[in-house]
Order: C-alpha cells, then sequence, then structure tokens
C-alpha cells in the first residue's frame, strides 16, 4: 500500500487529501471519506485512517480528504457550510475518478460528514456505494447542540451565560462568528444545517446503502435511522459496539474502532 498526499482544487479552494493505492491489483472501485466537522474530525482522524489502510490493504483504494475550513485545506472553519461540503465532496469524487481511471466510486462518512455524503450523493447520479456510520438526521438538533457547548463555555469563564442561543443566532446573522468548541462558526453553516431533515423524504440514490448506529452498549434502535434507512431502495441497518470516539471519552485518541469495522466490512463483501 501507498499513501500519497496532495492537494486538490474545490471551487478555487485548496483541499488537502490522502489518496490510499492498493498494492497490489486494484479492485476498480475508491472510497472517498467524508470527516465530521470541528472537534469531532480530531477525535476520529486516526479511525479513519485505520480503515482507510485496511480497504488498501484489501484492494480497495481510498481518497480522505479534509473539507474547505478543516484540517491542512484552504480557509477558516467559519466558511464552511453545507453547500461547500457538498461541493468539496463532489470536487473529491471527480478527483478520485481521475486518478483511479474512471473507478467506481463510493463514499463513507461519519457523523455530520455521513450526512453530506448522503446529500451528495443525492446531487450526483453516479455514487456507487454509501457508508452512513451514525448519519446527522436533524441539521437544527445537531447545530443546537453545538451551539450549547459555547454555553457551557460561557458559564466556565464567565460564571454566568451572557449570550443565550437566540442572541448567538442573531450575531451570527448580523456577520459574526460563533465559538464552537473553538471553532468560529458563521452564520451559514447554521442557517443551511439547520434545514437538513436527512429522514424526511425518498432518495433517489439506488445503489446499495449501510446506515450503521454505534452505541457503547446495546440498546434499542435509534428510530431516526431507520427512518433514514427507509428512505433509500438498497438501504441494510446495522449496529456497532464502539464507544462514541469522535467525543473526549478518554485522554487518549482511538487508534481504531474494530467492530465498526468489521461490520462495514461484512457487509461490503456481501453487497
Amino acid at each position: 500500500m501507498q499513501e500519497t498526499p496532495f492537494f486538490l482544487d474545490s471551487g478555487g479552494m485548496q483541499l488537502y487529501a490522502v489518496a490510499h493505492d492498493p498494492a497490489g491489483a486494484a479492485s476498480g472501485e475508491v472510497f472517498v471519506f467524508c470527516h465530521p466537522l470541528a472537534e469531532e474530525k480530531l477525535w476520529t482522524h486516526r479511525v479513519f485512517v485505520s480503515y482507510a489502510r485496511q480497504l488498501a490493504t484489501g484492494g480497495t483504494a481510498v481518497l480522505r480528504v479534509d473539507l474547505r475550513g478543516n484540517g491542512d485545506s484552504d480557509g477558516d472553519f467559519g466558511i464552511c457550510s453545507v453547500e461547500s461540503g457538498v461541493a468539496d465532496i463532489l470536487s473529491a469524487v471527480a478527483e478520485a475518478r481521475r486518478r483511479w481511471g474512471g473507478a467506481r466510486v463510493h463514499l463513507l462518512g461519519l457523523r455530520f460528514g455521513a450526512t453530506l455524503a448522503a446529500l451528495a450523493a443525492e446531487r450526483a447520479n453516479d455514487i456507487g456505494r454509501l457508508v452512513l456510520w451514525a448519519p446527522i438526521t436533524d441539521g437544527e438538533r445537531y447545530i443546537q447542540e453545538l451551539l450549547r457547548t459555547n454555553l457551557a463555555t460561557q458559564t466556565a469563564v464567565f460564571k454566568e451565560v451572557r449570550f443565550d442561543r437566540t442572541e448567538l443566532v442573531e450575531q451570527m446573522r448580523l456577520g459574526a462568528t460563533v465559538n464552537v468548541d473553538g471553532y468560529a462558526m458563521a452564520y451559514p453553516l447554521y442557517e443551511q444545517a439547520t434545514r437538513v431533515k436527512l429522514a424526511a423524504a425518498k432518495k433517489t440514490h439506488a445503489w446499495p446503502c449501510l446506515v450503521v448506529q454505534i452505541e457503547r452498549q446495546p440498546g434499542r434502535p435509534a428510530p431516526d435511522l431507520d427512518q433514514l434507512a427507509a428512505t433509500y431502495t438498497l438501504a441494510t441497518r446495522a449496529f456497532a459496539q464502539e464507544e462514541p470516539f469522535w467525543k473526549e471519552i478518554q485522554k487518549s485518541y482511538l487508534r481504531d474502532a474494530p467492530n465498526l469495522a468489521a461490520v462495514t466490512t461484512s457487509w461490503l463483501r456481501e453487497c
């Protein structure tokens, strides 16, 4: 396996990417990995790298890319939006197809990265398999969780909440940014994400789709993920028992998610 870092263009923005090339005969398929946002991207980085290497060792190429405003790509987090994320994923798809000579391109995403992957698959009609790890189905609820981290920071720093969520949204609407876990979120991401209801409508994507619920302990199936799976023609629901590795659950980053990897790889072999 060979790993090659490079930059690709997306609407004039330079996106940092890493190509994972199989050492032997390639399968003619490539996965584009779609990372979650903000602090979750940092906590999940090693898991993404680990699974990319696993796929490449098995003969499937992988392209990991930092969306604009994230990682080593152009821009600050404040330029991120749903539209820019989808556009960057589609640019990565085009690059993957060019780099691997017209290979069938699939998408794998985690959390809001899975949400963006699902939206990108609806925008293009040539995406293959779709792997959604713990996708965010309700954008408004997700954004409210991000704003809650700002309130927690205010309480820790000032011993009080000086600006509630309504006031924070108004600040963004007027052009300011709001700190969420050390990242400056601007109004475009807030406004576009709050309109995302991923499980609300039937999908046009016709290739197999895997929707994975990730939980620390086995429990009830998540209704929103059941609803999401029902919007796809060929969807499989699965469960993976893992720590929520996109959170600061311990002081060191998890290197891999073996149960999640096993569930995903098994599905890829069968579908």
